[in-house]
């Protein structure tokens, strides 16, 4: 990813651009995420995919490799990374980008690169809804069980297909009502109390219509949905 005209990072390592018009909605998520990061691994594989999402952690994982792993030299933009769970995923040779709001999961996040021993990695605490790199800037972009959390998430899709190359590809797992019942039933009662995303499939597809993007479900795990997108208009 070419780094054009971005502030050079802090003494951690991460470039600090988070807007000062951020909705309130999305500081309450850093503030919220921020108390928990040490654990924040632990609690989605022991807790939020198998007691929450109704999802095997095991499986979400192999859907992830799959799609992941064969990646080379390709320059890689990772939304809402949070501590930086996919990185040990990834082939050494990518040009890793991770983004988030919040600099305590991006501070974790960053120590998993550098065990990683990227060819280069570069982060950023950002807005997913407004990205600041310019068009057709990454060849995969990863989008993992976060969409759920973007308050203006068709936003952050248009960003996503604005920035993937002609001929890159997105990623997406998002938790999503109609797959699993059990996951349905217990998402009414969370999803309104902690603002999340109740989003159906079919709003996945429209907002990768509507964002020039295609769409392809590989899979589900509980309620989790996994999709991929390519853009439909390469000329």
């Amino acid at each position: 990813m070419d780094t054009y005209n971005l502030p050079a990072p802090d003494s951690r390592g991460i470039i600090r651009i988070l807007p000062k018009d951020l909705s309130e909605e999305n500081r309450k998520r850093i503030s919220k995420f921020g108390t928990f990061m040490f654990m924040y691994d632990l609690i989605q594989d022991h807790w939020v995919r198998p007691r929450i999402h109704k999802a095997s952690p095991i499986r979400h994982r192999e859907f992830m490799q799959k799609v992941i792993t064969p990646l080379r030299e390709n320059a890689v933009l990772d939304i809402a990374c949070g501590t930086g769970g996919a990185i040990p995923l990834f082939d050494t040779s990518i040009d890793y980008t991770g983004l988030d709001l919040s600099y305590a999961m991006l501070s974790q996040a960053i120590k998993k690169a550098e065990n990683k021993g990227f060819r280069r990695h570069t982060f950023i605490e950002g807005n997913a809804e407004k990205l600041i790199f310019p068009g057709e800037s990454f060849d995969f972009i990863l989008i993992d069980t976060s969409l759920h959390m973007i308050p203006r998430y068709r936003d952050c899709i248009g960003e996503a297909s604005r920035t993937l190359k002609k001929d890159g590809q997105l990623f997406c797992s998002c938790p999503t009502v109609g797959i699993n019942r059990k996951f349905d039933d217990l998402w009414a009662k969370i999803a309104p109390k902690r603002n999340l995303n109740a989003l159906k499939e079919s709003d996945l597809q429209a907002v990768c219509s509507q964002s020039g993007l295609t769409y392809d479900c590989i899979g589900t795990n509980g309620g989790v949905l996994y999709f991929r997108s390519y853009k439909t208009n390469t000329t």
